[in-house]
């Protein structure tokens, strides 16, 4: 297995960190990039059982817990929304 599945899934991460901690007007797409790094590092996850021969079920607990923690952020966002009319970082 070449090592480009590798870099790609670092260069995912690195985007989507690099796009939090740059791009935080809006409280959605900070939970985006946050879900985004989740995903890279889900998809590191499942290819490493592939490269050592084990078990998955790690990842597969990671994930349910990523999807608690995505639905939690958007429920929150939704009642920001609700009580303040936007999801700007600037009516912190």
């Amino acid at each position: 297995m070449n090592h480009s599945y590798i870099f790609m899934i670092y260069f995912m991460f690195m985007m989507a960190f690099m796009v939090f901690f740059l791009v935080f007007k809006h409280i959605l797409s900070s939970l985006i990039s946050l879900e985004f790094m989740a995903l890279a590092m889900f998809s590191m996850f499942s290819l490493s059982p592939m490269l050592l021969k084990s078990e998955m079920y790690s990842s597969f607990l990671f994930i349910s817990i990523v999807v608690c923690e995505a639905a939690l952020g958007l429920s929150l966002i939704i009642l920001w929304v609700r009580k303040k009319g936007n999801d700007l970082f600037i009516t912190f």
